[in-house]
């Protein structure tokens, strides 16, 4: 793991947030730098796990998966065991596009496509409800989106 990212670290991370498909030759040239040495502090923050990946944004609805929701998950069990396998079981679920342990009424939050509300019907009563150890289930549709950003704020070093 990187234990400083220096302003230079900062700028490329914030550029490749706005174009995972920029050149190399290109990012150097807006971060001030030779490519040989940008491509090297690429490579050094995706060794370091501080880059995971490259990703095409894919708007669902334009896929037939325009149908989101957000769904609650309470387990009925919180034993380790059961945790694990509740887990494993929604890494299974190609509809399950996040997972989050979370604090409060509820265990997990998963944010969940489908083509249409039939077919989530169909998600939730053979594949999520067969998990088990799940106690209680809610699901809240979503209307329209307001706000979707992936892109995360990088503060400056200091």
């Amino acid at each position: 793991m990187l234990e400083y990212l220096d302003p230079i670290d900062r700028k490329i991370l914030d550029i490749l947030q706005e174009d995972g498909a920029i050149t190399n030759v290109e990012l150097a040239r807006r971060v001030g730098l030779a490519p040989a040495t940008t491509l090297d502090r690429v490579k050094k923050l995706r060794q370091s796990g501080v880059i995971r990946g490259y990703v095409a944004l894919v708007d669902s609805s334009k896929v037939d998966q325009g149908t989101i929701a957000f769904v609650s998950v309470t387990l009925d069990g919180h034993g380790a065991d059961r945790v694990r396998a509740f887990r494993a079981e929604v890494q299974r679920l190609p509809e399950v596009l996040e997972c989050y342990h979370t604090s409060g009424e509820s265990d997990y939050l998963l944010k969940v496509v489908a083509a249409d509300i039939e077919r989530y019907e169909d998600f939730l009563l053979h594949k999520l409800a067969a998990i088990p150890n799940i106690g209680k289930i809610h699901t809240s549709f979503v209307l329209s989106t307001v706000k979707h950003e992936t892109k995360i704020p990088i503060q400056p070093a200091g």
